[in-house]
């Protein structure tokens, strides 16, 4: 996915994964990197930011150049003052960029009460989006995908990670229609309830081909699982099972907020998540495959 990259940078260690996988992915794609940290907006004084923004600026060089190796004048360094999620979000869509950021995320009633930035930023964020944890070096990369799998945005942004990583892909599709409906589908066809009611075991079968089909025709070559559950946890485990370096997982930002399958992934992934907006922040990853085809 060759946009150009927008890494954050909190000047601790929890971004330092972050910055790696960013450097590595505009080394490789060689497009123009941007490394922001966000001011504190409650922390201000007049006399002495421009002071206190130049000394940020070179603690971010220092950190970024120990960490890659990459030369000053390789890359830019953005201080701004705000909430973190805002700052990233605003300047991902301004540059219409791939966003990377570090994952702290919370679990329980400090998940209630103080939600992580990534989490944040999904909400606001109509580009791309990779939230970074330290990589495998497993060369797979996993794809949710959902139904039509033509249309599916996810499934463009995973083929073109796997062909630019020469990674194997594994393609993820989960059927779940839930209790009441499993059990009436049952019903209709003559038998008690069961764990394969014959409706459902019709939709997976149907959905397999289909998945297939799509994947034929777009000649790549990818391990297929198709199951009956729920993919808020089957998505996670199959990750690990297979050893994914990545997992690539769509979202339509219904009602401002991510749907509960991405955040459970991004929860509970065992490596990082590349998280794509259905809804517009595809063109120019279709755009470029497109032109690779052609």
């Amino acid at each position: 996915m060759k946009l150009p990259i927008v890494v954050g940078t909190d000047l601790t260690e929890g971004s330092d994964d972050a910055l790696r996988q960013a450097e590595a992915r505009a080394t490789r794609d060689r497009v123009p990197l941007t490394v922001v940290h966000a001011m504190s907006p409650l922390l201000w004084s007049a006399l002495s930011d421009r002071e206190h923004v130049e000394h940020l600026q070179s603690l971010i060089r220092q950190q970024f150049t120990a960490l890659t190796g990459r030369q000053e004048s390789e890359y830019e360094v953005l201080v701004e003052r705000g909430l973190a999620h805002t700052v990233l979000a605003r300047l991902a869509v301004a540059q219409q960029a791939l966003l990377v950021v570090g994952t702290h995320m919370h679990h329980g009633l400090g998940h209630a009460l103080l939600r992580d930035v990534t989490e944040r930023v999904l909400e606001r964020a109509r580009s791309p989006v990779l939230v970074t944890r330290p990589s495998s070096g497993s060369k797979r990369v996993l794809v949710a995908v959902d139904q039509p799998f033509g249309k599916s945005a996810a499934l463009d942004a995973a083929i073109d990670e796997a062909l630019s990583s020469d990674a194997k892909l594994t393609a993820v599709h989960t059927v779940n229609t839930g209790f009441m409906h499993t059990l009436v589908t049952d019903i209709v066809n003559g038998g008690a309830y069961a764990d394969h009611p014959l409706g459902l075991r019709a939709r997976v079968l149907e959905a397999r081909q289909a998945l297939r089909a799509e994947l034929q025709r777009r000649r790549v070559d990818a391990d297929i699982y198709v199951m009956e559950g729920e993919g808020a946890a089957l998505i996670p485990r199959v990750a690990a099972r297979v050893g994914a370096e990545l997992v690539v997982v769509g979202t339509a930002h219904r009602h401002g907020h991510p749907p509960s399958i991405t955040s459970a992934v991004l929860r509970h992934a065992p490596c990082s998540v590349l998280v794509i907006d259905e809804g517009s922040a595809l063109l120019s990853v279709r755009s470029s495959l497109q032109a690779a085809q052609g």
